[in-house]
């Protein structure tokens, strides 16, 4: 349900007029939306703190290679590329920094078949760009500090004990730090901003209901597993931009979207 939501509101960002505004209103505004929760559900703990801290710091960089590696390759490239990284960064770090909830060998395949086929999503489309292997070797760069970024939830929950309360308070931390973000970039968050509040305002609700259910995920079950899981949004995005935005789909795109839901399947029997 993650993946399909996840999915659900890229896909329709992408099919703004400027798609990057769309997401920078979709954040800003579920940070907005989560602010009454805090009168029900309250604070996280101090423990959890620098765990959001940190993982601010790791998503800002994050959205600075974005926007680099978006000005080197297309969206269609660049977004499966750095994606399809973060499920395979995530199980080291698992390996290497949280040696509990790790994958069977059955589990470790379809990470692989998962990562395999997103990444190979954004090569399908290389046969038509001029991209050199610098923007590639950054897309995966930023993949890794996604990864860290998923690690940072990973020991903010466990401070929490809650994946509501710590994903509330990372939403509304995340909106806080969106403009900033942009004035470093040398935009206008007002401009951005202009023309896109109502469709940030309903795209927010599927956007956190997306990343709660992530957050539970990483709460119950080998994070690895699970953040190939919702990679495989990717590929909904995907099947969405064919049957809404009429895309046409190649036979090396199908392939990809074979071995990644090959791999899904692996992960559901792991």
């Amino acid at each position: 349900m993650s993946a399909i939501a996840h999915a659900s509101w890229n896909a329709a960002a992408r099919s703004r007029a400027d798609s990057s505004a769309a997401v920078t209103a979709t954040v800003t505004m579920a940070g907005v939306i989560s602010i009454p929760a805090l009168f029900w559900i309250g604070l996280p703990p101090t423990e959890a703190w620098p765990w959001l801290a940190l993982g601010i710091v790791f998503n800002t960089v994050t959205l600075r290679i974005l926007v680099a590696i978006y000005r080197m390759m297309p969206f269609a490239m660049a977004y499966p590329m750095l994606r399809g990284t973060i499920p395979l960064a995530v199980t080291g770090f698992n390996i290497a920094l949280l040696p509990i909830g790790l994958p069977n060998l059955l589990g470790v395949a379809g990470i692989l078949m998962v990562s395999s086929g997103v990444i190979l999503l954004g090569f399908s489309g290389r046969r038509r760009e001029k991209i050199g292997w610098k923007p590639i070797a950054l897309a995966v760069l930023g993949g890794i500090t996604a990864a860290a970024y998923v690690i940072t939830d990973v020991k903010g929950i466990a401070a929490t004990k809650d994946p509501l309360v710590y994903g509330v308070a990372a939403a509304i931390i995340n909106a806080i730090a969106m403009p900033l973000f942009l004035r470093a970039n040398g935009t206008s968050f007002s401009r951005i901003m202009n023309g896109q509040l109502l469709f940030g305002f309903f795209a927010s609700f599927v956007s956190m209901g997306s990343y709660v259910l992530f957050l539970y995920a990483l709460s119950h079950g080998p994070i690895g597993a699970a953040s190939a899981m919702r990679e495989t949004s990717v590929l909904f995005a995907l099947g969405i931009s064919m049957v809404m935005l009429k895309e046409k789909v190649g036979a090396l795109r199908w392939t990809a979207c074979g071995l990644a839901f090959a791999g899904a399947a692996l992960l559901r029997l792991a």
